[in-house]
């Protein structure tokens, strides 16, 4: 009896069920100091990456101002050297204000595998990248392609710019001596043969008021050049969704005049389908512009061939993927630029009647149509990445 009841008797139990309550409770109890501990530093350290990102970021649209503004104190010049000039070649931080305490950014900008390209390279500190600042410290890495459009009269040499053969009729002129802005150009180049009647002429910014001499035009020149500076599929496909967009997209066979004037600004006009012409594109399938009148600012890009004639006058730049043609008469006249991209071995022609020139080269209308035409830097689709960050 008396071992039965030491085997039943609870008396002493409430000790150890306490001790193990108070044991759990003291574990559970030291994990919350740890973690109430440990969640301010956590805290911290996500601010301080949130701003140095927003600072990398900073960076990127510094970088957009800079290509944007060629001709700034702090801008980036169009053709861009290796190291670009300070600060943008990361050689030191730059500061989002004067209290050093608010953190800044490193920033390079290198020439694109193309030259309507810049490679940027953005990283972004907070509070400092000063090594010997001993306080906790945040890194973001930002790296993206700016593109823009690419602009034939910053690159190409010409003012009249043709693949296949140029004609001048009779009392035909192009000039490129007056706007050097845009560089030293000749007065015309092709790929093929340049034809000149006995009253036309050409002047190149060669310095000499000569017409027609060996500096003013050159011909048969390799057309593999051209690649440099005539618009690729990827501006024409920009050039298209930008005239989609404001309403000035065009196919087929499109005519202005006076009763029916161009509008301002950029004009895309298509092929009858809509699909990129190639040389084995069918003749009907191209598209055709004729301007007969009236006055047209900006640019006229075409998927076949161009026609100027009577009085219309145009400011800015035309391109032709095939042809151009023009059959002018004064007070009429080009100021701007000409491009014949040939893609079907369509040449270009000029003739005149009246006095003036037929063409003077002028870069401010011919680069965006005085300011109509939206082709400046943007960031690249697809090119932005956050590499991994430290």
């Amino acid at each position: 009896m008396r071992k039965a009841s030491i085997t039943h008797d609870e008396h002493g139990a409430a000790l150890p069920l306490a001790m193990i309550t108070l044991s759990l409770l003291a574990t559970l109890l030291v994990g919350l100091a740890m973690l109430t501990a440990t969640e301010p530093l956590i805290a911290s350290n996500q601010l301080l990456s949130a701003q140095a990102q927003s600072l990398a970021e900073a960076g990127v649209e510094r970088a957009l101002w800079a290509v944007q503004r060629p001709q700034a104190d702090t801008g980036i010049p169009r053709t861009l050297s290796t190291p670009a000039p300070a600060p943008y070649d990361g050689s030191h931080l730059v500061p989002l204000s004067s209290d050093l305490a608010n953190g800044g950014f490193r920033l390079t900008i290198l020439p694109g595998t193309i030259s309507n390209e810049r490679q940027v390279v953005s990283v972004g500190w907070m509070p400092t990248d000063d090594p010997a600042d001993l306080r906790p410290k945040a890194q973001r890495r930002i790296t993206a392609t700016l593109w823009r459009v690419r602009v034939p009269a910053e690159l190409a040499p010409c003012a009249v710019c043709t693949l296949g053969d140029l004609v001048l009729e009779e009392s035909a002129a192009v000039d490129a001596r007056v706007d050097l802005t845009c560089g030293a150009k000749v007065g015309a180049w092709a790929s093929g043969a340049v034809s000149l009647a006995a009253t036309a002429r050409i002047l190149g910014a060669d310095g000499d008021d000569a017409p027609n001499g060996s500096a003013d035009y050159r011909s048969g020149q390799p057309a593999e050049t051209a690649e440099a500076w005539k618009l690729g599929e990827a501006d024409l496909a920009a050039l298209k969704r930008m005239a989609r967009a404001r309403g000035t997209y065009f196919q087929g066979t499109v005519v202005f005049d006076a009763a029916h004037p161009a509008p301002e600004g950029l004009i895309f006009v298509d092929s009858m389908s809509g699909a990129p012409i190639s040389p084995t594109t069918p003749p009907e399938e191209l598209a055709r512009v004729e301007l007969r009148g009236g006055a047209l600012r900006g640019w006229l890009v075409v998927a076949g061939s161009i026609e100027v004639a009577g009085d219309a006058r145009l400011r800015g730049l035309a391109y032709a993927q095939d042809s151009f043609t023009y059959r002018g008469s004064s007070p009429g006249g080009i100021e701007g630029q000409i491009v014949a991209a040939g893609q079907r071995g369509g040449g270009a022609r000029l003739s005149r009647t009246g006095d003036g020139p037929t063409l003077a080269f002028d870069c401010a209308a011919a680069t965006d149509g005085d300011g109509t035409v939206p082709a400046g830097w943007r960031l690249k689709p697809g090119s932005y990445r956050e590499p991994a960050n430290f």
